[in-house]
């Protein structure tokens, strides 16, 4: 699989975290809180809220990298890749709160998964009206072939 798929198939990944569910980032699953999944995140894979923190961090930010690259294109593909991408991060945003909330005690986690959320809208603000505005164009131009 190419580094584009995979940070695509991780941000879809985040999305898709519910309450409750920790993620294991060396595998990428996620486990249930419990007493078990505490014992085999603190022994067995040394995983912790730290590491899930920097899996959302850097994933989120390449996937930025990569609107960045296609934000400007004219092929429709591309501006299909961004339209797909801002509704993925759309959909992470509601992954990160359930994390929060899975971390809830942790001040810390819940106000670096704040930042990221801002973060997020910002970048949705800034591309999203860009990929509509190309969208209508490439769309017209289909039309006026049509016609």
């Amino acid at each position: 699989m190419n580094n584009e798929a995979e940070i695509i198939s991780r941000l879809k990944f985040i999305g898709k975290i519910q309450k409750g569910e920790k993620v294991n980032t060396k595998y990428l699953y996620v486990q249930s809180v419990g007493f078990f999944t505490g014992i085999s995140r603190t022994f067995i894979t040394q995983d912790n809220r730290g590491n899930t923190m920097d899996f959302l961090q850097n994933t989120i930010s390449k996937i930025f990298d990569i609107l960045y690259i296609y934000e400007n294109s004219k092929k429709q593909s591309d501006i299909s890749m961004c339209i797909n991408l801002i509704k993925d991060l759309k959909q992470a945003k509601n992954g990160i709160v359930n994390l929060k909330e899975t971390y809830v005690i942790d001040i810390k986690f819940s106000c670096d998964a704040d930042v990221l959320i801002e973060n997020i809208n910002i970048k949705i603000d800034e591309f999203e009206p860009n990929i509509q505005i190309e969208k209508k164009e490439e769309e017209k131009k289909e039309e006026e072939k049509n016609d």
